[in-house]
C-alpha cells in the first residue's frame, strides 16, 4: 500500500453511504461533501461574522488530502468539528462531522468562547462581555489594516486570511505579557497596552506599525501591509469610551494610511498632511471662492445645504478638522446645523467658523452662543479667512495636546493611588482570611451600580472619573478591621454580643486611620474612602452603625458600597459560612433580610442583576501570560494571547 493510500480511505458509494449512517448515529452533524457543494457560498456549518466558515476548512482538506479539527461555536454552544478527506468511487470527498462539547470539555469552553478562530487573538465577544465596561489605566488603540478589501478582491480570500494572520503575529511580537489584542472586526483590531506613558504609547504604536509594514504575507510577497492606528490613554474612562475616541483618531490616520495618530499628536506639516475642511453654502459661487482661497492648505469637501452637511458629518465627522458654515440657507439654516452638531456632540471635536453677509451684533452673538468658534463676514478677505481658519485649527490642536497632558497627569496619579490601595487592601485581606478577589468584586459591583444609578435618575450627578474613584476607594472599606483582634476577626463560629460590638468598631476605626494621613487629607480619593469606611454599614432606615444615619444622610458612595459588600459577602465562601447562590442573595437583599437600602439603588440592583456575574468575572485579574499553550482534555492544543480570560 502506498503512502497516499495510508493517508486516506478509498470507499465505494455503498461503503461511503454506510459509513455516513454510522457517523450520523454518533454525531448530530455529519455530511459527505464534494467540491461542487462546497462552492455554494451559502453553505456554512457555523454562521456568524466572528466565526470561521467550515466551508473554507473543507476546501483546504479537499485540496491537501488531509484531516483537520476545529473548535467552533454556534450561538452559545461550542462544537468540535472535524473534516476528513476520502475518495468515493474515485471521486474526492470530505466527511464533515461535529458534536457539541460535553462537560468533559469544560476546561476549554471559556477559551473557545473568547478566541478568534483565524488568528487565535481575542474575539469581538471577549470585548463585548469582558472588556468594554472596564476602567483600565492603559493605552487603547484601534488598528485598521489598510486596503484589506483590495487585497481580497485582487488576490482572493485566502490571501486576505493570511494577511490578517501576518498582521496579528507582527502586532503580538511587539506586545508585552500584560497587553491584550482583540480582533474587533474583519480587518480592525483593538490593542490594550498596559502601563504606558504618553511618549511611550506613541512610540510603541509606531513600532507596531513599522513591524507590520516590514512583514511579508507567506506566498504573497507582493502584498504591502500597513496599519492606520488611532490611540488614546484610557485613564478615568471606560475602555468603550476610549475605543470610541481612538476610532476617531484612527480615521484621521486613515486619510494618510500607514500612520499613527494619538490624542497628544498635532499634525501640522502641510507637506505630509492637509486637514479636511467642509464648506457649507447654498451658493456655488461662494463655495468656489472659499475653495480657491484654501485649497493649498486644506483638503476640501463641499455641501450645498444644511441637510447635506449633516449627512457628511454623520459619515465623516471623525475626519473633518473644521467646518465653514453659511447662516442663511433654504431648509436647514446654519443655526439649525449648529444645534444638530451640539446634539450629536460633533461640536466638541469639530470647530465651526460661521460665514455670512449678516454681521449684526445679534446674529454674531447667536453664532457664538450656539458653539461656533469664529465668524467671518462677506465679502471675503483672503488673508483674514486664511488666518482665522488656521488659528481655529491650531487652537483645537493645542487643546487636544493640553487635554492629553491632563489625562497623563491623571493617569499617573491614578496609577500611584491604585498601587497604594492595592497594597493596603491586599494586606488587609490576607489578615482577614478573605480571598484577594473580594476587593475587586466590590469595586466592579460598585461601578456597575453607580453607572446604572446615573442612567436611571437625575438625582445623582456623578461623572465617570468620580465613579472610577469611588470604585477604587471601595477597596479600603474594611481597612478598620486591621485593628480588630485576630481571634474575633477570623472566628469560625458565631460572634458573641460583646465580640460583635467590638467588630462593629471597625467602621469608625477605618475612617480614623485614614483621617490621620495628614499629607493626604485633601486628596479626593482619601475623602471618599473615609466616607465609605465610616458609613458603609449604615442602613437607609437608620438601623445601621456606627451613627444611625437615615436616608441620604448617608453619602451615596457608602450606600452603593454597602450593597456591593453585602452581595459579595453573601455569595462568597467564608470561614464561618458557605456561599449563597446569586439569585438567593439578590432575593435576600431585596426582601430586607440584610437591612434596608435606598429603594432607588435596589431598583438599580434589579436592573443589573443579570450582568453581575459577568462583571465579577471581568474583575478577576489573573489571566494567562501571552502565547500560553493550553492542552485540552482531548489533546488539542490552542494558543491564548494576552491576559484576561482566555483559559
Amino acid at each position: 500500500m502506498s503512502d497516499d493510500d495510508k493517508r486516506y480511505e478509498r470507499l465505494t458509494y455503498d461503503e461511503a453511504a454506510e459509513e455516513l449512517v454510522g457517523y450520523r448515529k454518533k454525531y448530530p452533524i455529519a455530511e459527505m461533501l464534494d467540491a461542487q457543494s462546497l462552492e455554494k457560498e451559502e453553505y456554512c456549518l457555523f454562521s456568524g461574522p466572528s466565526c470561521p466558515c467550515m466551508r473554507k476548512v473543507c476546501e483546504e482538506v479537499l485540496r491537501d488530502k488531509r484531516e483537520r479539527t476545529e473548535f467552533l461555536h454556534m450561538g452559545d454552544v461550542h462544537h468540535k468539528a472535524s473534516a476528513r478527506y476520502l475518495e468515493v468511487d474515485g471521486e474526492p470527498r470530505v466527511l464533515l462531522f461535529a458534536r457539541p462539547l460535553t462537560t468533559s470539555d469544560d476546561s476549554v469552553s471559556e477559551s473557545l468562547l473568547y478566541e478568534d478562530a483565524l488568528t487565535k487573538a481575542f474575539n469581538r465577544r471577549y470585548y463585548e462581555e469582558r472588556l468594554r465596561h472596564r476602567y483600565l489605566a492603559a493605552g487603547i488603540a484601534i488598528m485598521d489594516l489598510d486596503d484589506f478589501k483590495l487585497i481580497n478582491d485582487t488576490y482572493g480570500h485566502r490571501a486576505g486570511d493570511l494577511a490578517i494572520k501576518t498582521v496579528v503575529d507582527a502586532v503580538l511580537d511587539c506586545m508585552g505579557d500584560n497587553d491584550l489584542l482583540v480582533r474587533y472586526g474583519g480587518d480592525e483590531f483593538i490593542a490594550v497596552l498596559q502601563g504606558v506613558t504618553v511618549d511611550d504609547f506613541s512610540a510603541r504604536l509606531s513600532a507596531i506599525g513599522e513591524r507590520v509594514y516590514s512583514s511579508l504575507v507567506p506566498g504573497y510577497q507582493q502584498i504591502q501591509l500597513s496599519l492606520s492606528i488611532g490611540g488614546v490613554l484610557s485613564a478615568g474612562r471606560t475602555v468603550e469610551d476610549a475605543v470610541h475616541q481612538a476610532d476617531k483618531l484612527m480615521y484621521r490616520a486613515k486619510r494618510r494610511k500607514s500612520c499613527v495618530v494619538t490624542d497628544s499628536d498635532e499634525i501640522d506639516d502641510p507637506s505630509t498632511f492637509k486637514p479636511l475642511l467642509l464648506i457649507v453654502d447654498d451658493s456655488e459661487m461662494n463655495r468656489e471662492i472659499l475653495h480657491d482661497m484654501l485649497e493649498d492648505e486644506y483638503e476640501i469637501v463641499e455641501a450645498a445645504s444644511g441637510e447635506e452637511c449633516i449627512h457628511i458629518l454623520e459619515n465623516r465627522a471623525n475626519e473633518i478638522s473644521i467646518v465653514l458654515l453659511d447662516i442663511i440657507m433654504p431648509g436647514m439654516s446654519g443655526f439649525d446645523v449648529l444645534l444638530a452638531m451640539a446634539r450629536n456632540n460633533w461640536i466638541d471635536d469639530t470647530p465651526v467658523v460661521m460665514i455670512s453677509s449678516e454681521d449684526s451684533e445679534d446674529v454674531v452673538l447667536r453664532t457664538y452662543e450656539l458653539g461656533a468658534s469664529d465668524y467671518v463676514s462677506r465679502p471675503f478677505d483672503t488673508r483674514v479667512v486664511r488666518h482665522r481658519v488656521s488659528n481655529v485649527v491650531r487652537l483645537y490642536a493645542k487643546q487636544r495636546r493640553l487635554t492629553a497632558l491632563l489625562v497623563q497627569q491623571f493617569y499617573e496619579q491614578e496609577r500611584n493611588s491604585r498601587m497604594l490601595v492595592d497594597v493596603l487592601s491586599g494586606v488587609m485581606e490576607l489578615r482577614n482570611g478573605e480571598s484577594g478577589a473580594h476587593v475587586h468584586h466590590i469595586g466592579a459591583l460598585t461601578e456597575l451600580l453607580l453607572e446604572r444609578l446615573v442612567q436611571k435618575s437625575g438625582k445623582y450627578s456623578i461623572p465617570g472619573s468620580k465613579r472610577s474613584m469611588i470604585a477604587m476607594a471601595s477597596a479600603l472599606h474594611d481597612i478598620g478591621k486591621m485593628a480588630i483582634d485576630d481571634k474575633i476577626l477570623n472566628k469560625p463560629g458565631k460572634l458573641t454580643d460583646e465580640e460583635f460590638a467590638i467588630m462593629k468598631t471597625h467602621a469608625a476605626l477605618g475612617a480614623e486611620m485614614l483621617e490621620k494621613l495628614d499629607q493626604y487629607k485633601d486628596s479626593a480619593l482619601v475623602k471618599i474612602a473615609i466616607e465609605i469606611c465610616h458609613w458603609h454599614h449604615e442602613r437607609y432606615d437608620g438601623g445601621g452603625y456606627p451613627d444611625g444615619l437615615v436616608g441620604d444622610e448617608i453619602p451615596i458612595s457608602a450606600q452603593v458600597v454597602s450593597i456591593a459588600d453585602v452581595y459579595d459577602a453573601l455569595t462568597a465562601k467564608r470561614v464561618y459560612k458557605d456561599a449563597i447562590a446569586h439569585e438567593e442573595a439578590i432575593r435576600m437583599i431585596l426582601d430586607g433580610e440584610c437591612g434596608q437600602f435606598n429603594p432607588l439603588l435596589l431598583e438599580c440592583l434589579v436592573d443589573v442583576k443579570d450582568r453581575i456575574a459577568q462583571v465579577i468575572s471581568t474583575s478577576e485579574i489573573t489571566p494567562p501570560p501571552i502565547h500560553e499553550k493550553v492542552i485540552t482534555s482531548n489533546g488539542h492544543v490552542f494558543t491564548a494571547y494576552g491576559k484576561g480570560g482566555a483559559s
